[in-house]
């Protein structure tokens, strides 16, 4: 059976095009991103990763999905020193070397596809793992406060030249969230349904993995950094890797 993302690959980049206010934000963590070293865990089809290269960091990326990989890859530049990979969220830091990173970010809901809260903390100790002392780890999630206080059933449908998206979150036992998706492609019969489980990630979890590694733990409630709040459409969590620890 073809994969959840597998089966979308063709419409990713127009549904999810580039969002340059995430390279804005990673940008504004330093002065200029030249020479920075950048890990894009969870990369999808590497339009972040490819941009923050244009904008001369250094960035190694990586994705579970074979396909995404070769999508990001057949669109990368090739003078850019952007290098993407195969590989997994609670395996990679054996393939990346220690201490070297100055910012890992993990994008689009990608976290809340672990199996548990348990390996959630474990991509947040392998991010830590990787980063330089000082450097920073960012996250963004689904607002699951506001998912399950308020009983969300349907995220918005996605809407694009060639293609509608729609999206709906099912609880199931444990609290896990079931995420059923139907893609439609205009003009055509054709259309996609896939589901897979979510798990909620909660911002006092959040709080709770980083707080060992990590300080200045801060949260928004969006990418140009406003306020979060219950309401909060998404959760995003920027922390400095505590200076002198080596994990």
């Amino acid at each position: 059976m073809m994969s959840f993302y597998s089966s979308i690959v063709k419409a990713y980049d127009e549904i999810f095009p580039l969002n340059k206010v995430q390279a804005n934000l990673i940008e504004e963590l330093f002065q200029g991103l030249g020479g920075k070293r950048v890990l894009d865990c969870g990369c999808g089809t590497g339009s972040l990763a490819i941009e923050l290269g244009r904008r001369s960091a250094n960035v190694d990326a990586f994705d579970l999905d074979e396909s995404m990989v070769a999508k990001a890859e057949a669109k990368r530049p090739q003078a850019l020193n952007v290098n993407f990979a195969k590989d997994d969220l609670l395996r990679f830091s054996d393939n990346y070397k220690k201490d070297s990173y100055d910012v890992a970010y993990c994008l689009g809901n990608t976290l809340a596809h672990l199996p548990s809260l348990e390996e959630v903390g474990q991509y947040i100790n392998a991010a830590a793992s990787v980063l330089k002392p000082g450097a920073f780890v960012l996250v963004q999630v689904v607002n699951f406060d506001r998912v399950i206080s308020n009983k969300i059933s349907q995220l918005p449908t996605i809407e694009s030249e060639n293609y509608v998206f729609e999206r709906n979150y099912i609880p199931e036992e444990h609290g896990v969230i079931q995420f059923s998706t139907v893609l439609k492609v205009k003009r055509s019969v054709e259309s996609y349904t896939q589901s897979l489980s979510l798990i909620p990630i909660l911002k006092e979890d959040l709080v709770k993995m980083l707080s060992e590694q990590f300080e200045e733990v801060q949260f928004f409630g969006s990418f140009k950094k406003e306020k979060w709040l219950e309401d909060s459409f998404h959760t995003v969590v920027l922390a400095k890797k505590r200076t002198g620890q080596s994990v």
